[in-house]
């Protein structure tokens, strides 16, 4: 149907068929936010044992690919220019501070500057929200990726995206005391 040149005008555009999962479209983001440095992401930043010592994670590791036959990812740095990286994150700050923005809506008056990039992934009979981002813009930390199924407009899977930085960053802590003092609703007197 298409020829070679067809593929590359519709894949330039996310026009094509593709099949990534978050984790793949997270690390993606974390490559470009590096320079092209492969970075591996993390599911699991610890497993605590019952008796409160913690579990050696290259253990764990080695111990996973070896009953899964996982040999690896391959961490080959890429090279990127600079001049197409600079566009590229610039355009990912416009997608969420621009007035215009696809993302705009969700970040205006989140406390810290991020990049991102909403999508909208059309399985036949639905159309899948998505949302790559990164914060914070000068000084990455943390790349996430969200995806609803069945979302609509890719601005939907911002939100989730906004509460993962913003739990990152302690952004939505609050101090809250308990009154110890009070009584369940079983114990107090009944009128």
């Amino acid at each position: 149907m298409f020829g070679l040149f067809g593929y590359t005008l519709s894949a330039s555009i996310g026009q094509v068929y593709n099949n990534f999962t978050p984790i793949q479209m997270a690390k993606y983001v974390s490559i470009l936010v590096n320079k092209g440095k492969q970075i591996n992401p993390t599911i699991i930043k610890a497993v605590i044992n019952p008796d409160g010592t913690e579990e050696n994670m290259t253990d764990i590791k080695q111990n996973a690919n070896s009953k899964t036959n996982f040999e690896g990812n391959n961490n080959e740095d890429i090279t990127i220019e600079e001049e197409n990286m600079k566009a590229i994150l610039e355009g990912m700050k416009d997608v969420t501070s621009e007035a215009g923005g696809t993302a705009y809506t969700v970040f205006r008056n989140f406390d810290i500057e991020i990049g991102g990039k909403t999508g909208s992934a059309q399985t036949g009979k639905s159309t899948n929200a998505w949302f790559v981002g990164f914060a914070p813009f000068d000084n990455p930390e943390i790349a996430v990726a969200c995806i609803i199924e069945d979302g609509g407009s890719g601005a939907v899977a911002c939100y989730p995206a906004r509460d993962v930085i913003a739990k990152y960053f302690g952004m939505n802590e609050a101090n809250i005391e308990e009154d110890i003092t009070a009584k369940p609703n079983t114990e107090r007197e009944r009128n």
